[in-house]
């Protein structure tokens, strides 16, 4: 009978400090009317799915 030969598993957890966010920019929730038809028209394809980059 031949042995098997196993990898043991490990797993390694790295503190890092986050990277700052541009000076006076912010991050807001997007407002209803972002997601009206007239708002995202233009961002459907001829099969009328919704696309985004």
């Amino acid at each position: 009978m031949k042995k098997k030969e196993y990898i043991k598993p490990e797993l390694s957890v790295y503190q890092t400090e986050t990277q700052t966010i541009l000076a006076g920019s912010y991050i807001e929730k997007a407002a209803e009317e972002d997601y009206s038809e007239e708002s995202v028209r233009d961002y459907r394809d001829a099969s009328g799915s919704i696309w985004a980059d």
